[in-house]
């Protein structure tokens, strides 16, 4: 789809522009292009995550747990929105040159939220699964949302043993502030793979998903979300043996 298309390639020229900065000094127009690569990146991967809370938000019915499936769709709203206003300040002090310990402190806390919106979205992506299963991107998730936990944990740390060391030390502050850096480097590029992971259920929901993947007989049909589903992704046509779903399911079990 266009919109990943455009976000892969917004998203690796930030990432690669940002790791130019730190090898390349004192250098203004860098630093504007790292900007506007910033917002591009930014608008790109926050329509991605508004479109991934609807479609979450209208199917949570169909899945097996809704109560569960709606809980974690507005926790991840939750972290997605403090993720987003943290890294709009970043944008902020970046511009204004504001000192590397507070930078660093406000993107700890970032990705302290970026952490936290994997691993919900690990545990709506286990729910959902019982309208499609991918295994493959069940499994990078999972794995992606583990080892920022503890890429986070690590960071953590050393940011804030950087912060109490003595100037004098500067040695030790420059080997912990270069773990940091590292350690943030990779938790970005963690959650850009994972939000790329949502091409696949782009092309899920936007084709329709067949009943005849998850249906039994002791399911049934109403249509008390229609007009949500349909505003979302427009009327699905119907043909006999391969059903699209368009509305809210009620099931005693799920084959």
């Amino acid at each position: 789809m266009l919109i990943f298309k455009c976000a892969l390639i917004s998203l690796s020229s930030t990432y690669i522009l940002s790791l130019c900065l730190q090898i390349v000094k004192e250098t203004s127009s860098l630093d504007t292009g790292l900007v506007f690569l910033y917002v591009a990146s930014a608008a790109l991967a926050g329509k991605i995550l508004y479109d991934r809370y609807q479609q979450i938000h209208v199917l949570s019915s169909l899945t097996i747990n809704p109560n569960v499936t709606s809980f974690a769709n507005r926790i991840a709203s939750f972290s997605a929105s403090f993720l987003s206003l943290g890294f709009l300040v970043y944008i902020l002090l970046f511009l204004f040159k504001v000192d590397d310990h507070c930078l660093m402190a406000l993107t700890i806390f970032m990705y302290g939220f970026g952490t936290l919106y994997l691993w919900v979205q690990c545990i709506i992506s286990t729910y959902i699964s019982t309208l499609y299963y991918e295994k493959n991107v069940l499994v990078l998730r999972q794995c992606l949302a583990n080892v920022s936990f503890l890429v986070l944990v690590v960071m953590a740390i050393f940011g804030t043993v950087t912060s109490f060391l003595p100037e004098d030390s500067s040695s030790a502050v420059y080997i912990c502030f270069v773990i940091t850096t590292l350690c943030s480097y990779t938790l970005a590029a963690m959650f850009c793979i994972f939000i790329l992971t949502f091409e696949k259920d782009y092309i899920y929901f936007s084709e329709g998903i067949r009943s005849d993947t998850f249906l039994d007989d002791a399911c049934s049909l109403n249509n008390a979300s229609l007009e949500d589903v349909n505003s979302l992704y427009g009327a699905q046509e119907l043909v006999s043996n391969s059903i699209f779903i368009t509305g809210n399911m009620n099931c005693a079990k799920f084959s």
